[in-house]
């Protein structure tokens, strides 16, 4: 809705209104009945015992396995040609003989990926992660039920309740990448959140952010880590003090978290940072508990840690919950650190414990004005006909899009320029380059944004 024209010529006003009915209307679908069912269920399963959490990974394994088997295209031949049948699987170490998914599978097979005769409300978005491929994603309304009730689970980890006020800083293009004066926040009244925008985030306009924030006083919030870092430090930089009286704990995720990153968060906001990481495509959540560790959340996906020779482990996720776009085995292209399998959370949760993420770390474009515009993932991923992409910014001045195009597709340079101007605004020259590939890094990464100098 934000690159619609009515909603960037409105009024600030109008913005919030507009803003405030369309979550009313998402509500409707994602926060009644059947939300409260789900969130219900999840705040029971996280008791579960190590035992009766394999039952149940099992046993949903099973039933999305043969799901996959009966009425998804890719699977059907997928596992025809590996020798596996569902009846295969007895042990959830019998996972393994599933041949393991790689993006470019999921990104070729295309449609074959989703479930033939399923009927029902469908939600497509896109992702690309720090892959840099842009593929569809398509979920049903099970699926939304159980993920915002996951994510709900996590806030009330982090203290917070359904319905409290909440700060929402991440990648939603809230107001016109044009503006230059504040505000660049707008009040959702349905969901009791502050949205600001991440993109005109700069350590000019900190103070005011900051301001904004004291006023509206949330309980918690939703964030990018990056914006989150930038206040911070400013704050801690001019020994700005944080008044609001009624902050719990921020909800990160989408970008590594660093030790040094919880330290000056916490330090100036004076609350617990809450990590979380989860995907697109919906096949592992692994969250921060209120002691500060990472857990694997069992009871939301299968995710198995495949140990690298670098001592890491590479995650691997199969999803429980979205029969329309089942995914198994599917290679993520993130690696963790796992923490000593003997090791017992004091929080009593049986979930396995993650000791960090080595995955996800992003850098950022500088615009002229001074502005830290993160996550420009979120631009690559609403291009059209996108294998992959990456910016490049090698002066303060230029920004590169380099695009591969997918097989047989060709790329509008026109409107990559334009989703790029609406994310990073008219200061910078912005040019596409379509090539063939794009260097990844030494293990194998490829980084969304490469910036080339402080």
């Amino acid at each position: 809705m934000y690159s619609n024209p009515i909603y960037k010529n409105s009024p600030d006003w109008l913005q919030s209104t507009l803003l405030s009915l369309r979550s009313y209307a998402r509500g409707a679908l994602r926060e009644g009945a059947a939300f409260r069912r789900e969130l219900n269920d999840v705040q029971k399963t996280q008791w579960l015992s190590a035992n009766e959490l394999q039952a149940l990974q099992l046993a949903r394994v099973q039933k999305v396995v043969s799901h996959a088997a009966a009425h998804v295209p890719y699977y059907r031949d997928a596992f025809k040609a590996a020798g596996f049948t569902p009846a295969d699987l007895v042990t959830l170490d019998d996972i393994k003989k599933i041949p393991l998914l790689t993006k470019r599978q999921a990104f070729d097979a295309g449609d074959r990926m989703l479930a033939e005769g399923m009927v029902g409300p469908r939600f497509t978005n896109s992702t690309s992660g720090t892959t840099g491929m842009s593929m569809k994603v398509v979920r049903d309304l099970h699926s939304i039920n159980r993920e915002n009730a996951f994510n709900w689970r996590q806030s009330i980890w982090a203290g917070a309740q359904p319905g409290v006020k909440r700060l929402w800083l991440r990648g939603d293009a809230i107001v016109p990448a044009s503006d230059r004066a504040a505000p660049f926040w707008r009040f959702n009244k349905a969901d009791n959140t502050l949205m600001m925008s991440a993109y005109h985030l700069s350590e000019r306009n900190a103070d005011a952010y900051i301001k904004a924030l004291e006023e509206f006083d949330p309980v918690f919030g939703m964030a990018y880590p990056s914006p989150m870092v930038l206040l911070a430090r400013h704050m801690l930089n001019t020994g700005r003090t944080y008044r609001g009286k009624s902050l719990k704990g921020f909800v990160t995720s989408s970008e590594t978290v660093t030790d040094e990153h919880r330290r000056v968060i916490e330090a100036a906001f004076g609350c617990k940072v809450f990590d979380q990481y989860c995907s697109a495509e919906r096949v592992t959540f692994i969250g921060t508990c209120e002691h500060g560790n990472y857990h694997v959340n069992s009871d939301y996906g299968l995710t198995e840690l495949i140990p690298q020779p670098d001592g890491t482990c590479e995650v691997v996720g199969t999803s429980f919950d979205n029969m329309l776009m089942p995914w198994i085995r599917y290679r993520l292209g993130d690696a963790v650190v796992a923490a000593d399998p003997k090791y017992q959370c004091p929080c009593g949760r049986a979930f396995p414990v993650v000791e960090r993420i080595v995955g996800r770390v992003e850098d950022y474009v500088l615009t002229p004005d001074g502005r830290h515009v993160f996550m420009m993932s979120n631009m690559l991923d609403a291009i059209p006909n996108l294998l992959e992409g990456q910016v490049r910014q090698d002066t303060p001045e230029d920004v590169t899009i380099l695009v591969v195009p997918a097989p047989g597709k060709t790329v509008d340079v026109a409107d990559a320029v334009k989703r790029a101007r609406e994310q990073l605004g008219d200061g910078l020259r912005i040019k596409v380059e379509t090539v063939a590939s794009i260097p990844r890094t030494s293990n194998g990464k490829l980084r969304v944004v490469v910036r080339g100098f402080k």
